[in-house]
């Protein structure tokens, strides 16, 4: 884009100067109407990742080619007014300090508030009226066309504006296999619901997270297996939004707390308010039991002490595959330390670790990280048909052989609670296969997040 602009800007010397003004409109013009389709071009190329690539060089290209163009011209013209040094200084001023508060109302507030469906309209919009303020200020200094081109893109774009709801969901639904009945923009992630029969399916920035026809052997072995290991009354929940941990969690009477820390609020509520989200977690974050904070997991437990007084005897962390940098700091040794003070004498922490089959680097990664923290730690794998071989890490305060906690979770878990797990089956998952060997894989720091390349190089995506 950068490239784009210096080629814009020569360009704009071979505008003569009495159709500065008319070359000023026509840029604004177009940047609006790229700016306000570029987000529908791109989800119709979408599905063809070649073509989408390109389509994205090429907005990207013409964009900044515009803007480039932009400034000499804005600049030529305000010479008739400002002598060099202010004229200069006005232009450049304008251009760097609105870069701040543009950027902090599109991350801020456009993009959560009105999501993709409205935000790139309402950024293009800002440059129609651009080219309406110099069309309508200085009407002698342009061609009288000039007038039914900018009437016409209003038009254009506010026909575009009433129709936009069913056209990006035409858009988005070809991403999704099932029809979306639910979709929802928040500040952190995009929450989509499908349907399929008579099951849902819950997808976070396009990345499955939940299947109503199986999810109870994932939320089943993440909830009941820890609580065959110990008697926890206070609890930490470190992501779990949807509130399925929270559901599994609430069947035991003798739990007194449940703290659930989660970044994404508006997530959070949705899960609270929406009626299909409600049904799939029983009400359960509307429990007195279930205690809400807002915030990042790291810098909760960092701060523990200063949220919560009383001791934790389980940690429950249910996260994203570690995909990116904010991500992997809850998969680092520093975090799992942090986590081993928090814990009482007997507690335990039990983690989701992606899947060992198609991410087995990342899985040993995270099994290492957490034995490295000093934990007693074991793997899991289990079996869920939407996502294959999936698996977790438990780890434990106190000494455990894993007889000794395969005989433990046989002996202690309670089949009342569950519709999927069995005595059996849960003591079963502690048998790992002969080919998952987690030798010479390093343990993730946050000085080096080795696991963001260990999941990058899986094949998991590509599935």
């Amino acid at each position: 884009m950068l490239l784009a602009m210096g080629v814009g800007a020569r360009f704009s010397k071979y505008i003569k100067d009495p159709m500065l003004f008319n070359a000023l409109i026509y840029t604004e013009i177009s940047i609006s109407l790229l700016v306000s389709f570029s987000v529908y071009i791109a989800y119709l190329q979408a599905p063809y990742e070649s073509r989408m690539t390109y389509t994205i060089y090429s907005l990207c290209f013409l964009i900044g080619f515009l803007i480039g163009l932009e400034i000499p011209l804005a600049v030529r013209i305000n010479e008739l007014f400002e002598e060099l040094k202010e004229n200069i200084s006005t232009i450049l001023e304008k251009d760097y300090l609105g870069a701040l508060p543009g950027g902090i109302l599109y991350g801020y507030f456009f993009l959560p508030k009105l999501g993709l469906l409205y935000t790139p309209v309402l950024v293009g919009s800002l440059n129609l009226m651009v080219a309406g303020l110099l069309l309508f200020s200085f009407p002698k200094r342009v061609k009288k066309h000039m007038i039914f081109l900018y009437l016409g893109t209003i038009c254009c774009i506010a026909f575009f504006t009433f129709f936009a709801k069913p056209i990006y969901l035409y858009l988005e639904q070809r991403f999704y296999r099932d029809p979306i009945v639910e979709i929802k923009q928040t500040k952190y992630q995009k929450i989509v619901i499908t349907k399929w029969r008579n099951d849902y399916l819950l997808y976070l920035d396009g990345h499955l997270q939940l299947n109503t026809v199986d999810e109870k052997r994932y939320h089943e072995t993440i909830v009941h297996i820890p609580m065959s290991l110990v008697n926890a009354q206070n609890i930490l929940v470190i992501g779990g939004g949807d509130g399925c941990v929270v559901r599994e969690l609430l069947k035991y009477p003798y739990v007194k707390n449940i703290f659930l820390v989660d970044l994404d609020k508006e997530f959070v509520n949705f899960s609270m308010q929406n009626k299909i989200m409600r049904k799939i977690n029983q009400n359960s974050l509307l429990n007195k039991k279930v205690k809400l904070f807002f915030q990042d997991g790291f810098n909760f437990v960092k701060d523990f002490k200063k949220n919560i007084k009383s001791d934790i005897d389980l940690v429950i962390v249910d996260l994203p595959d570690p995909r990116n940098i904010r991500s992997s700091r809850l998969y680092s040794l520093e975090f799992y330390k942090i986590i081993y003070r928090v814990l009482s004498e007997n507690g335990v922490i039990i983690t989701q670790a992606t899947t060992p089959f198609f991410a087995k680097k990342a899985f040993c990664c995270i099994l290492n990280t957490i034995k490295s923290a000093h934990f007693y730690a074991y793997p899991l794998i289990i079996n869920v048909p939407s996502f294959g071989e999936w698996g977790f890490v438990i780890g434990l305060k106190s000494f455990l052989s894993k007889s000794s906690v395969q005989k433990s979770v046989y002996r202690n878990l309670n089949e009342n609670y569950t519709k999927f797990l069995t005595k059996g089956l849960a003591a079963s998952f502690f048998e790992t296969p002969k080919d998952l060997v987690c030798n010479g894989v390093k343990i993730n720091t946050l000085v080096n997040p080795v696991i963001l390349k260990y999941y990058d190089d899986s094949f998991w995506d590509l599935l």
